[in-house]
């Protein structure tokens, strides 16, 4: 089978898989794309940038909780609201639909949520709308832009031992999984490779839901997005002065997603944990709709798109729709 136009086509697939190389800030992107990519490294929204091998992201932490509201500028922020983590320990059941506390959070995986995009960056409002929401959280980000799903054990291994519980624990990851196997993808013969995206969810899901990870009797819940698709489905990235895909042919990208992201939401599940659905959320705002979600990048959320992201996660944390 002659790969040639297809494996450039895969190129364009970046895209959708919504997630942006090294770029971060504005619409720029350095790689071809990833889902959900951290706060290392990451463009503060006030234009600082964190430092590589810190807490990372546009707000680090140091693990230690102090007294206050959690801050908006992109400072070191952690926030005690006097919860003293105590509860059942993790078991992996589902959480419940609003959760009544919530005394940390944490952002893993890649670029979405390490400065690609456009600021406001999802994570932050995200972060003080819980804040406001749960009378104040102690705040961790280790996203790191152009990780895969590989890097999420990683990038736990360098969570603090002990934070104020409930943990709430904000995955953006595999786009940059799919970009990376391109033309597997577009072609069908990918199995082995979602296998191994299944496969590192279920360990960095384990590492996360182990008793005791962030202290005795506190518990962990976990929401995973998906990989969404700026395209809506079109794959017509090559006719929308995308970047990555100049002169790509259109062929429909929704059995790609769909595959995908089956496999994503079947590894958080199976670990009764949330799987959130950025893909549908974004559905109809993609490149084509008036207004788009999407930076000129064709990949990473605009300020608009990371407002809707931060309310999409905000709804399935505390029940309700965030103000």
């Amino acid at each position: 089978m002659d790969l040639g136009w297809r494996g450039v086509l895969g190129l364009g697939l970046l895209v959708a898989l919504g997630c942006g190389g090294e770029g971060q800030g504005g619409s720029e992107v350095g790689g071809p794309l990833s889902v959900g990519e951290g706060s290392i490294g990451a463009t503060d929204d006030d234009g600082s940038s964190g430092e590589p091998g810190t807490s990372g992201g546009p707000e680090g932490t140091t693990g230690e909780a102090t007294t206050g509201v959690t801050s908006v500028d992109g400072t070191t922020t952690a926030v005690d609201d006097g919860s003293t983590g105590a509860g059942e320990e993790s078991t992996g059941e589902p959480p419940p639909m609003g959760l009544p506390d919530v005394g940390s959070l944490v952002i893993l995986g890649d670029s979405i949520g390490d400065g690609g995009g456009q600021a406001p960056y999802y994570y932050t409002l995200l972060r003080d709308d819980l804040a406001a929401h749960y009378g104040g959280i102690e705040y961790v980000n280790r996203a790191q832009s152009g990780s895969e799903t590989g890097a999420l054990v990683g990038q736990i291994n360098g969570l603090p031992a002990s934070l104020p519980g409930p943990v709430v624990v904000v995955i953006t990851s595999g786009g940059n999984d799919m970009k990376s196997n391109l033309p597997a993808v577009v072609t069908g013969f990918d199995a082995p490779m979602l296998a191994q995206l299944s496969a590192n969810i279920d360990a960095a899901l384990e590492d996360l839901l182990t008793p005791g990870r962030f202290g005795a009797g506190v518990e962990v819940f976990v929401f995973e997005g998906n990989i969404y698709d700026a395209s809506d489905g079109a794959g017509d990235f090559g006719q929308q002065d995308c970047n990555f895909a100049n002169g790509v042919p259109a062929i429909p990208s929704d059995v790609f997603f769909d595959r995908w992201n089956d496999a994503i939401r079947d590894a958080v599940e199976a670990r009764g944990q949330t799987a959130v659905d950025m893909h549908e959320y974004f559905h109809g705002h993609g490149y084509h709709a008036t207004p788009s979600w999407y930076a000129s990048d064709c990949t990473h959320p605009n300020a608009l798109g990371h407002d809707e992201l931060h309310r999409l996660f905000y709804e399935h944390v505390t029940g309700e729709a965030a103000p």
